[in-house]
């Protein structure tokens, strides 16, 4: 039986999984097209000055925070296939207008709506997958997932660096419009999607608001967002962190920053998927974010050694730490993914998905103020202050895992969970639902000891005891906002 769960968990993917790949690779490849010349459009084109460029991104952030558990709970309702089709085609069209915002508040009100639009679609995108695929690959189809859009933006991206070459407006102009064409296609492909029963992906009944906000009481899985995010800071680590560390030393050369970048994107596109086995209930996930708070915090302690280092060795240390960050990065993705998943009612799912994905809008907020801090006014022991702080998230990560409530089991018609028994230890994001045979939690032993349990239908239920989860498949994506 175990043989044959790891032979479905590792089975290809197929059906809507692949359909939903695939847009995730198109949606990647036009997001890496933009980025690359973002900027410059912005202050060539637009004739924006940076001041103008940082206040819009400023407050493109925040709408975007704002906006995303509530665009959960509309997305449990309506369906996250309905509401990442929507978010797709409003980026196109958004983008489009791009070129005749000009005048300030214009572009602040074009930045803000797009940046609401491409913060929404990572959680609809897990959603969606975990209604693609059944329980047992839905960590892995986002590490599938995740490959592909690391492959997109790098793609996108060389594709934008040789087009920079003639400086013209009209190239700029025309990356911008690919990149809203790549949404449109992105949206079709989306609305191809298919499974056996179409309120899995297109919604259900209104819940009561008490349910609606039920994720705000659960102060379980906000330990763990916040956790999480903390030992997400290695994508800070690589954008600011390792560039400024680099620019205060004058001994290594400033190539290596671009080299850093290589190196991450190439471990992560070849080893995200793999770095997903094992990986599928909250207590795995936990597992997964200490070793990925362990692996940081190794290589962060060598990033502090580079200071003192001769040039030659000072950049193999520094690439070697960027290896270890990038195995840093893939465990704490597999583990938020599983944490998410796992702990996120069927029936309320996107608004966890949702609110989980605050941890990672929060970072990129405190992220660049913690490392810069460390990095620049503190040096080297700066980089073992961060290490540790990350160590100890990792570790704390991996105890509130494992007392998260038992996995489902298949085999009920309805969706009920048995009455508590003995704690478990293994528990069970984002990327909405799909049909199914619903499952019943497996009767435990002992009272479970989790202060806030999730709202049930049996009031002894274990919290957050996940129903079933349907058998067809969406996640990430290098949000520029």
């Amino acid at each position: 039986m175990a043989q044959t769960a790891e032979r479905e968990r590792r089975g290809r993917l197929r059906g809507a999984a692949t359909v939903l790949l695939v847009a995730v690779f198109v949606d990647a490849l036009g997001s890496g097209l933009y980025m690359a010349v973002s900027v410059v459009f912005f202050t060539r084109y637009l004739h924006l000055g940076s001041g103008q460029v940082g206040v819009g991104l400023s407050v493109a952030g925040a709408v975007s925070l704002l906006s995303l558990v509530p665009i959960g709970m509309l997305a449990d309702r309506s369906g996250p296939r309905r509401m990442l089709i929507a978010a797709h085609l409003a980026r196109a069209a958004l983008l489009t207008c791009y070129p005749f915002a000009s005048a300030f508040p214009a572009f602040l009100c074009v930045m803000a709506l797009l940046a609401v639009a491409d913060r929404a679609a990572s959680p609809l995108v897990q959603g969606l997958f975990g209604t693609a695929v059944g329980k047992e690959q839905r960590v892995r189809a986002m590490g599938r997932a995740r490959s592909l859009q690391n492959l997109g933006l790098a793609l996108g991206g060389l594709v934008a660096g040789a087009a920079l070459v003639p400086d013209s407006d009209g190239v700029y102009v025309g990356i911008v419009y690919a990149d809203s064409a790549s949404f449109v296609v992105a949206a079709a492909l989306v609305a191809r999607l298919r499974t056996t029963t179409a309120a899995a992906l297109d919604g259900g009944r209104p819940l009561p608001w008490k349910r609606r906000f039920s994720v705000f009481r659960d102060r379980r899985f906000a330990l763990l967002t916040g956790l999480n995010s903390v030992v997400s800071l290695h994508v800070t680590v690589l954008t600011a962190g390792v560039p400024l560390w680099v620019l205060a030393h004058d001994r290594l050369p400033r190539a290596v920053i671009a080299w850093t970048l290589v190196l991450n994107t190439v471990v992560v596109v070849l080893f995200q998927v793999r770095a997903t086995r094992g990986i599928e209930s909250a207590g795995d996930g936990g597992r997964a974010l200490r070793r990925g708070g362990l692996l940081l915090a190794v290589g962060c302690g060598g990033l502090a050694v580079t200071g003192a280092a001769p040039a030659p060795v000072a950049v193999a240390l520094l690439l070697g730490a960027v290896a270890f960050q990038a195995f840093a990065e893939m465990q704490q993705q597999a583990g938020a993914w599983a944490i998410s998943y796992d702990l996120a009612p069927e029936d309320s799912r996107q608004v966890y998905l949702a609110f989980f994905g605050l941890g990672n809008a929060a970072r990129n907020t405190y992220g660049p103020l913690v490392v810069t801090f460390l990095v620049v006014r503190q040096g080297a022991v700066g980089w073992l202050l961060l290490g540790a702080l990350v160590l100890a998230a990792g570790a704390w990560s991996a105890r509130a895992g494992l007392s998260a409530g038992p996995p489902p089991v298949a085999g009920s018609a309805g969706r009920a969970a048995a009455p508590a028994a003995a704690p478990s230890a293994d528990p069970a994001f984002p990327p909405s639902a799909d049909p199914v045979p619903a499952v019943s939690a497996a009767p435990v032993a002992a009272p479970h000891t989790d202060p806030v349990p999730a709202p049930s239908a049996d009031p002894a239920a274990a919290p957050h005891a996940p129903s079933s989860v349907p058998h067809v498949q969406g996640g990430i994506r290098g949000h520029r906002s």
